[in-house]
């Protein structure tokens, strides 16, 4: 037996896949108030993606936790699951072909699709095509240049040598997969494709994007709900991204390490010396979950996720819905309250 699978099946030993969330599968019940749940154990609980693969082939499974794996996997958001869901796809069990369907899409960061009437044999065979097509160009591209692609095709631009599949998608669909899945290593392409595109709408949503994975603030609107703001804001908040991105290419200030970004905004936020990566860094995400702007909320819970804290998936394009404001309200209340000194101004300044 291979070291690798001894590992795997080490892994699952102890992990239950059991779930009672996906009794209420598919359905509204399922998709607003139970699948968190089961995600976020999947997330924290569970063994890894690459693990996870090894144990969906390997391990004595009943359909019902395969199709608990099927829909908690997919919040991992990596392509090393995708054929998991093509070899459900071609299940004889008509449950776990919904299954497969559902966390598919829903591991693009995909709009979820509606399977209560089933997933027959044409359309799973349909959605295996598909699969193959995107493990394809995923073996190449990553998934947020995938949802860059879909998102620069739609106004006929492209990200330099694209080669490979186009989803056909509405654009607040690409930007709905893309605030779930970008991380700051993504820093790099999300400022070539603000640097691509003249389109006004896919412009600003790149900026919030890129203010996520930076740590900056180049849209600083009014918040008391009585001062005035318009185009002008906008495109002032455009142009100061413009220079920002000059300095960091242009100037060669970047260097090819995202991490020196997050250095230099933390250092004017005052947290100076702290690897933005490290486990020193944790109270200065958690300072910035509690006090800093939508875009610096969504880094800031997933960097804590990756520090051991909890899985949260918050929005940058919806943080001011009510169950946007309750998740994270819940998210802050699960961390155990932190020093305060360490963040001494709310903005940072901009790269060096």
């Amino acid at each position: 037996m291979s070291p690798n699978l001894i590992l795997a099946i080490m892994a699952v030993v102890g992990t239950s896949f059991v779930s009672t969330e996906v009794a209420r599968f598919p359905g509204d019940v399922f998709d607003r108030d139970l699948k968190v749940y089961l995600q976020r154990r999947a997330m924290e609980q569970w063994p890894g993606p690459a693990q996870m693969l090894r144990v969906w082939r390997t391990a004595e499974l009943e359909p019902h936790e395969r199709v608990a794996i099927l829909l908690g996997a997919s919040a991992a958001h990596d392509p090393i699951l995708l054929p998991v869901y093509r070899e459900a796809l071609g299940s004889d069990d008509a449950r776990i072909r919904m299954a497969a369907a559902y966390g598919y899409r829903d591991l693009l960061g995909d709009v979820l699709p509606d399977v209560t009437s089933g997933v027959d044999r044409e359309a799973a065979d349909r959605l295996i095509r598909e699969i193959e097509l995107v493990e394809d160009t995923l073996r190449e591209r990553t998934l947020v240049e995938l949802w860059l692609q879909t998102a620069l095709a739609s106004e006929g631009a492209s990200l330099p040598g694209w080669r490979g599949v186009v989803l056909k998608r509405s654009t607040g669909a690409c930007w709905s997969a893309l605030e779930r899945t970008i991380q700051l290593e993504d820093f790099p392409i999300l400022a070539t494709a603000f640097r691509i595109t003249d389109h006004r709408p896919t412009r600003i949503a790149l900026m919030r994007l890129i203010e996520a994975v930076t740590l900056q603030q180049f849209l600083d609107l009014p918040s008391d709900g009585r001062t005035a703001w318009g185009t002008k804001d906008i495109d002032d908040a455009l142009a100061a991204t413009d220079a920002y991105l000059a300095v960091w290419f242009d100037d060669r200030c970047f260097a090819g390490d995202p991490r020196a970004l997050l250095s230099s905004a933390m250092n004017a936020l005052g947290a100076r010396g702290v690897d933005p990566v490290g486990p020193t860094s944790w109270e200065v995400w958690l300072q910035l979950l509690r006090r800093g702007t939508p875009p610096w909320r969504l880094m800031a819970a997933r960097q804590l996720y990756r520090l051991g804290g909890r899985w949260a998936e918050l929005s940058l394009f919806r943080a001011e819905s009510a169950r946007e404001i309750e998740a994270r309200d819940a998210l802050i209340a699960w961390y155990q309250p932190g020093p305060t000194h360490l963040l001494q101004r709310q903005r940072p300044e901009g790269p060096p």
